[in-house]
């Protein structure tokens, strides 16, 4: 019997994909998703998800960043 697929959510195929990622690009993609979020202008909504995304998102990317480096040792 084979096992059942694994099914992961988002947030964990982003984490996997970003930890491929050379560090450099990870870094470089943190400080770019935080001020292009920084940026964003309209419904009080589409504000308060940006303040939220402007902290979630750069974390996952120096977190994936980190742990990138951490395997290629």
């Amino acid at each position: 019997m084979r096992p059942r697929p694994r099914h992961t959510s988002l947030l964990e195929n982003l984490f996997e994909l970003v930890s491929r990622l050379p560090w450099w690009v990870s870094v470089a993609c943190a400080a770019g998703s935080y001020f292009a979020l920084s940026a964003i202008e309209g419904a009080q909504p589409l504000r308060t998800a940006a303040r939220l995304g402007r902290i979630i998102v750069p974390l996952l990317f120096l977190a994936g960043a980190r742990i990138g480096l951490i395997r290629r040792r």
